[in-house]
């Protein structure tokens, strides 16, 4: 008997359950049922919660009271319209003569939201919702056109679109990837376009920043800085001018090219790297005569002690153009591993830039005694030296700065092409045997030492008269442009003067 009692009380303890669950379930589809009915009743001719039509929120309205509330809107109708560098332009209805009216494209977007009920009414945006409106087509056109936004005026000022691209940048001494710069110059029909599309939703802002809605309304840059070509240029321009080319001249002083020059020499198209040879060859000319001291005017402690004036001559530095030509442009153009350039724009340590740089010896075509920085005509030995005074007809050998030897010389007769030539010049030979030799004589001489490469020097003379020399026997006995001695000074002087010794001759 107490087994059948405890089971009927959980039978009937079952029963409960399933009738609460039920009780419940009735509740639920009543409640659903009620909401169903409200929704299909309060909605039929309403507009569901959370929807907006082109931005204007008609949550709830009849499709009536919606129309109302927009012809209402759009009474007095203008559009803002914001741009790039904060420009606007504000279009008033009246001045397009603008007239709206609804259409059919409203209803259309009020019958598909009821074509099914929605028990969870979900949030809704008719963002492109077409008016039936109207407006002054040529009347927009001209506003547009005349606008700030197209035209600047004092306080907005038009930037046209610049292109992504590479620069030399001389404060990094590199080449950098200049970013492109947008601007602000519209498309004017793109712009009209794109204003009448908001014209038919009455929309009354316009962001035209927004690239997604309005792409095409500024002018783009034609080349922006992820271009992969803009990156190859780069790398292109970097591995060719970051390099240092190095010539030592000598008491500290450097001369060199750096990858500023270089920048300015460099040009890369259509993938090669080419060159500007002749801005190349202008600089070489400039450095060539920086250090040329050739012909440069030069004072000299004459034999009376006064200072004298001499001008020209070929006494003097002067770097051999040619070579110093190859050597930059060899330099210039010698490939560089792109690991060592890498390295130094990573890192640009003294260690990675030395790997950079090239150096070159000095070539010369002509020297001189010494360099003297502060001053370059100070360029021979202002201790040892030779004078020869063409008015005095005399030579004087120096020597620790004073007067070592003097004689009487006969040099050219001034007539042309017979001159002695003036200037600064240097000892070049000395030959125990030479022949002197000209349009009308052969004339074989002893202790020759030569003054220039046209032919004059120091030689012996036995024709001339000594033993009546005077100081204008040059003017009807005198030499064609050789410096005449006699047999004792000319042996005097061939051993006296050294090669490449300055020689004055005024």
């Amino acid at each position: 008997m107490k087994k059948n009692k405890t089971r009927v009380e959980k039978n009937s303890r079952s029963d409960w359950k399933l009738r609460i669950i039920a009780g419940v379930l009735v509740v639920f589809i009543l409640a659903l049922a009620g909401y169903l009915l409200y929704l299909k009743l309060y909605y039929g001719n309403r507009w569901y919660q959370g929807t907006t039509v082109n931005g204007v929120d008609v949550s709830g309205q009849t499709l009536e009271e919606s129309k109302k509330t927009m012809i209402s809107m759009h009474q007095d109708y203008s559009l803002h319209i914001s741009g790039r560098d904060q420009g606007t332009l504000t279009i008033g209805g009246e001045e397009i003569d603008y007239q709206f009216n609804i259409g059919s494209d409203f209803d259309k977007k009020f019958e598909e939201q009821h074509e099914k009920l929605q028990i969870f009414p979900k949030e809704s945006q008719y963002k492109a919702v077409e008016y039936d409106v109207s407006y002054d087509v040529e009347q927009l056109t001209k506003l547009v056109k005349n606008s700030a936004l197209i035209q600047g005026d004092s306080t907005y000022t038009i930037t046209k679109p610049v292109s992504a691209h590479v620069e030399f940048s001389k404060t990094e001494q590199k080449y950098t990837l200049v970013e492109e710069v947008l601007g602000n110059k519209i498309i004017v029909k793109n712009l009209v376009a794109s204003i009448e599309d908001v014209l038919h939703q009455a929309r009354e802002e316009m962001d035209l920043t927004e690239e997604e809605t309005y792409p095409d309304i500024y002018k783009a840059p034609a080349v922006f800085s992820d271009d992969e070509d803009l990156q190859k240029e780069l790398d292109a321009y970097n591995h060719a001018a970051l390099r240092y080319i190095v010539w030592d001249m000598g008491e500290g002083v450097t001369e060199q090219i750096t990858p500023v020059e270089l920048s300015e020499w460099l040009q890369y198209k259509n993938g090669e790297m080419k060159y500007d040879n002749n801005a190349i060859q202008e600089w070489v000319e400039a450095f060539c005569l920086k250090y040329k001291t050739v012909g440069k005017d030069r004072m000299i402690t004459s034999h009376t002690g006064k200072k004298v004036k001499i001008k020209g001559g070929d006494y003097g530095w002067q770097l051999d153009y040619e070579e110093t030509l190859k050597q930059a442009k060899k330099a210039v153009k010698k490939e560089i591993d792109t690991s060592v350039t890498n390295a130094y724009l990573e890192n640009p340590t003294e260690e990675n830039k030395e790997a950079l740089t090239i150096r070159k010896e000095v070539k010369y075509a002509n020297t001189a005694f010494q360099k003297d920085y502060e001053d370059f005509a100070v360029d021979w030995d202002t201790q040892n030296y030779i004078e020869i005074s063409i008015k005095d007809q005399m030579v004087y050998v120096f020597r620790k700065g004073k007067v070592k030897f003097s004689c009487r010389c006969i040099t050219g007769r001034p007539v042309e092409g017979r001159m002695t030539p003036t200037g600064a010049y240097y000892i070049k030979e000395h030959r125990t045997e030479y022949t002197l030799t000209g349009d009308d004589y052969e004339t074989p001489v002893k202790n020759w030492v030569r003054i220039t490469w046209t032919g004059t020097g120091f030689h012996p003379a036995t024709w001339q008269p000594w033993s009546r020399w005077t100081k204008d026997l040059y003017k009807t006995k005198g030499s064609h442009g050789c410096i005449n001695l006699s047999v004792e000074d000319a042996q005097k002087i061939y051993d006296m003067t050294s090669y490449r010794e300055a020689v004055f001759i005024h």
